[in-house]
């Protein structure tokens, strides 16, 4: 990479060869001036040369926000997780550059970007969480645009960041819990653990799928969960691991839900005997019957078309199991701590925010106990003396 320093007045300017552009063949400088000593400008010649030489440096006076964003995502992609960088190249591919791609970066105004916005939130078939994420990738891109001083603010720091509406939770009774188990063992049976899974333990689809043996003890009845499987990537599954400390855990398994599991397990032996060498040894707990992993995609449209088979409301989701299973608990009298730690809730607040509609209700049980509690233990004399004698009933108990 070459570049050179003039003197221009009493300043001093660089100037450094970009090569030839592309298109039109002819020669790139860049120049920069205003620098009052040469150290300052030999010092200004090096980090650009570097910049340049590392691909971090782009011409703002012409550059596009897609042209931006697709170079952006080429400096990003070496530096994240698969998952994280297929999640921002969606976005940015399919969202983005579409509606604001042809724009020049340097003209981008927060005016743009609220109007944007709230386009999508006007939509039907686009959630506010979702909006939410667009919001937080462009400004992430941004931000790093402010830092390549490609721009000298981030117009999404003046933009009304869009806010998350609560999502209804469905929960399932015991009844149709049964009846989707019972419906998926006779006629979807890939699906049938993975629904048991989910109803019994409270694990999240992509902990569902990544599970493997290994981290199943089935004579303790407890398993391990360290990974996710969130999304495809050119055909596969991509496990990942948890995305928080408290995502990895240890859940103790039902004793209702152990016989299953064992059973399931000698089924998928017999598979690996009559599969034979076509046999996909992947360990995995829910898996096709060669082996193969199940598809994300996969549980979600089918979880559908068994809803419909057992006349469930279709706007359940799969995730509406789990959600399920820790109203369950709660329910149950279950420590909301404990219930907290077995779903991987970062904190209880978390878990009681979540649940806070059955809060009335488990108070009143509370309530109740706590209050024969104190019945029971209360002498006779001490309620008469509260209550009168309508505290005793005529088969002298007390009420």
């Amino acid at each position: 990479m070459k570049g050179h320093i003039r003197k221009r007045g009493s300043s001093y300017q660089i100037i450094v060869d970009l090569g030839r552009d592309p298109l039109t063949g002819k020669r790139k400088q860049k120049a920069q001036g205003g620098f009052k000593t040469k150290k300052e400008a030999e010092k200004a010649l090096a980090e650009l040369i570097i910049k340049i030489e590392k691909g971090e440096y782009f011409d703002s006076q012409k550059i596009s926000i897609k042209e931006y964003l697709e170079k952006w995502l080429e400096i990003k992609k070496p530096l994240l997780k698969p998952t994280t960088y297929l999640f921002y190249e969606r976005i940015v591919n399919n969202i983005l550059i579409p509606s604001l791609g042809k724009m020049q970066l340097d003209k981008l105004k927060p005016l743009h970007l609220q109007s944007f916005f709230t386009e999508l939130l006007n939509r039907d078939d686009i959630n506010s969480t979702t909006v939410r994420h667009y919001y937080t990738t462009l400004k992430t891109a941004l931000n790093q645009a402010v830092k390549l001083q490609l721009i000298p603010s981030n117009p999404c720091d003046a933009v009304e960041p869009p806010k998350r509406t609560k999502t209804n939770k469905s929960v399932l009774d015991l009844k149709h819990i049964f009846s989707i188990l019972e419906y998926a063992r006779n006629n979807f049976e890939t699906m049938y653990i993975p629904l048991l899974l989910a109803i019994t333990c409270g694990l999240r689809r992509g902990e569902i799928l990544a599970l493997k043996w290994s981290n199943v003890d089935l004579e303790k009845g407890l398993i391990t969960i360290t990974e996710n499987a969130p999304i495809r990537i050119n055909g596969e599954n991509y496990v990942s691991t948890t995305k928080t400390s408290t995502g990895k855990r240890a859940v103790k398994l039902l004793p209702f839900t152990i016989p299953i599991l064992k059973q399931h397990k000698r089924k998928q032996l017999e598979n690996k005997l009559l599969f034979g060498k076509a046999y996909i040894d992947s360990n995995l707990v829910c898996c096709w019957p060669n082996g193969e992993e199940i598809r994300p995609d996969y549980v979600t449209h089918t979880f559908k078309k068994i809803l419909k088979k057992c006349n469930l409301p279709e706007n359940i989701r799969f995730h509406d199991l789990r959600h399920t299973h820790a109203t369950l608990m709660l329910l149950a009298g279950i420590n909301p701590k404990a219930a907290a730690e077995r779903m991987g809730h970062a904190s209880t607040d978390f878990m009681l925010d979540t649940y806070s509609h059955l809060l009335p209700t488990i108070q009143d049980e509370a309530v109740e106990k706590l209050n024969n509690l104190f019945i029971s233990h209360a002498s006779t004399d001490f309620l008469i003396g509260t209550y009168g004698p309508s505290a005793i009933n005529h088969s002298g108990q007390r009420n």
